[in-house]
């Protein structure tokens, strides 16, 4: 079964732009924290591919409002788009965080936090294309699915011992609360990206 018929051909485009649009911000991100150099620049970037990504979401919103035949649950597709933006948004202050805090080059464990962040974005983009033929690819959707379940734990888990390191190596309070913030976000992040997943895998349980 085509989880998306002709006249919503359109609809799943949209989502499918929203996911990408989220990839690409996670590549400035990746950019910077591997060459931490111009955060103006790449936050200006990211700035304005935040609002190209409202503006599609907006897009999304009032084609869900219009439509009287939906491919599935308006609740889920307004979830995904909400969520879809909640993830942006986090990606957009990591950023904006490492310019207002000034807590210097990202040391290793922002570097692993980001390629986890970044794996788990691509495989959201990935559940997201395979959706139109929820029947045909629920295998394929799982599998994307159960790796970001599987980077979220992961992240978790830097998380928790990237805090643990910093209280007992870092002296200075102030670098401190400036890293446990920028270490909150990413792993912040990558919880929206599961929330992603929880919801196109109840999709493809209620749809296939």
């Amino acid at each position: 079964m085509a989880l998306f018929g002709r006249k919503d051909e359109d609809l799943f485009q949209l989502f499918s732009d929203s996911a990408g649009m989220v990839v690409q911000a996670g590549d400035i991100v990746k950019e910077l924290v591997d060459d931490y150099q111009d955060l103006e620049g790449r936050l200006e970037q990211l700035t304005e591919m935040e609002h190209e990504a409202d503006l599609i979401i907006q897009a999304l919103i009032r084609k869900l409002h219009s439509s009287f035949i939906l491919p599935f649950d308006r609740e889920d597709a307004f979830q995904l788009a909400n969520r879809l933006a909640n993830t942006l948004d986090y990606i957009t202050g990591i950023v904006d965080r490492m310019i207002l805090y000034q807590p210097g080059p990202p040391n290793q464990r922002v570097r692993e936090m980001v390629d986890v962040l970044y794996e788990a974005l691509l495989l959201q983009e990935q559940a997201f294309n395979y959706l139109d033929k929820v029947d045909h690819n629920k295998k394929k959707i799982f599998d994307c699915c159960n790796k970001i379940r599987i980077l979220e734990r992961k992240q978790d888990n830097l998380y928790r011992s990237g805090l643990v390191d910093l209280f007992e190596n870092e002296k200075d309070p102030i670098e401190i609360i400036k890293w446990r913030e920028i270490y909150e976000h990413i792993e912040m992040a990558v919880d929206h990206v599961q929330e992603v997943a929880d919801v196109i895998r109840n999709i493809c349980v209620k749809y296939s």
